[in-house]
């Protein structure tokens, strides 16, 4: 009996492929981390649409594998727009019913060659490790990829420690006196916008990177709004805390939750300006977005974060608040 023919199909969010296409990445996701929802179908179909868009701080493409008219595995392309013209970040996914069988390596060969096309030559990919000896960690090694960057996943079960979260918040307090706290949700005040696209662009030069082959992202209030638009569209809502001093935002922290499965939310991107760093203000807004978690979005059970190991003074706020760790996310990466 003949094998079956592997098909790969270009595809986009509205297509009627692309449930199925979805699907592959939840199937992998039940069976990796069995007590978590599966990133829903809602959030690729919105991801997708922006990728389409024009103008947008990236865009990119879909394949799906197809074998006897079903969806066994999942290519997603994403290239940079506005900076870092060298890379392309690749999604790989096989249902874990179809693996061991050269799907993975043909999407992957796709992805390659569609990069090249596009005049891409680094390549970066991340793998999701619950546990040691993941099939991705496997995978990326035996394809010849470097991990460039490990860090920690830590989960807290809510509600905090109130003893706890109580004597963070009060070492912050004395230690940021002239430091005001400010929270939002889904949109930065427009008074602080211009500061927030610096702390963003200074995400990317000051956070740990490891050898990732990436260079400073450009940031301004456009960019922010298109980011804050991408998470209402698909799906979630994001609650910011903030430090301001004489007016101007010098740190911040996002949380974001999945409206739709509000059970996780994710701790995103936390950062204090270098020359306003010694006052805790990394403890001060992480405190302050709990409490307003607590207050509207009672739902919520447990939010993870991922740090470097090397970023000692957020993993110590981490830890103090009891996020305790649950996993990996390693980035790999690889030159064409």
């Amino acid at each position: 009996m003949p094998s079956p023919v592997l098909t790969l199909v270009e595809l986009g969010p509205d297509d009627a492929l692309f449930p199925a296409w979805c699907e592959v990445w939840a199937a992998g996701q039940r069976v990796d981390r069995p007590d978590e929802s599966p990133r829903p179908a809602s959030d690729h179909v919105a991801l997708g649409r922006q990728l389409l868009a024009p103008g947008g701080s990236r865009d990119g493409t879909h394949r799906a594998a197809v074998v006897d008219g079903g969806v066994v595995g999942a290519l997603r392309l994403l290239f940079p727009t506005k900076d870092n013209p060298t890379i392309a970040i690749v999604d790989v996914a096989v249902h874990p019913e179809h693996r061991r069988r050269g799907i993975g390596t043909a999407l992957l060969t796709d992805g390659i060659r569609l990069a090249s096309a596009a005049g891409r030559t680094e390549l970066i990919a991340e793998v999701d490790e619950p546990r040691p000896g993941t099939p991705g960690r496997e995978f990326a090694l035996r394809h010849g990829w470097w991990c460039d960057l490990l860090e920690t996943r830590r989960d807290l079960v809510l509600p905090p420690d109130e003893e706890a979260l109580a004597d963070l918040e009060s070492k912050a307090r004395e230690a940021s006196v002239g430091y005001e706290v400010v929270t939002w949700r889904d949109r930065t005040p427009e008074e602080l916008l211009d500061d927030r696209a610096v702390l963003e662009q200074r995400m990317t030069t000051d956070a740990p990177h490891g050898d990732l082959p990436v260079e400073e992202e450009r940031w301004d209030g456009e960019r922010i709004r298109e980011y804050e638009a991408a998470h209402v569209a698909r799906g979630r809502t994001v609650l910011s805390a903030g430090a301001v001093k004489d007016g101007r935002l010098v740190a911040f922290t996002d949380l974001q939750v999945p409206l739709a499965q509000p059970e996780r939310a994710n701790q995103a991107g936390t950062l204090v300006l270098r020359e306003h760093r010694g006052h805790r203000l990394g403890a001060l807004v992480k405190a302050a977005v709990l409490r307003e978690l607590a207050a509207t979005q009672p739902g919520v059970r447990k939010i993870s974060t991922y740090n470097s190991d090397s970023n000692v003074p957020m993993v110590g706020v981490n830890e103090a608040l009891g996020f305790r760790p649950a996993g990996h996310l390693s980035s790999w990466s690889r030159r064409l």
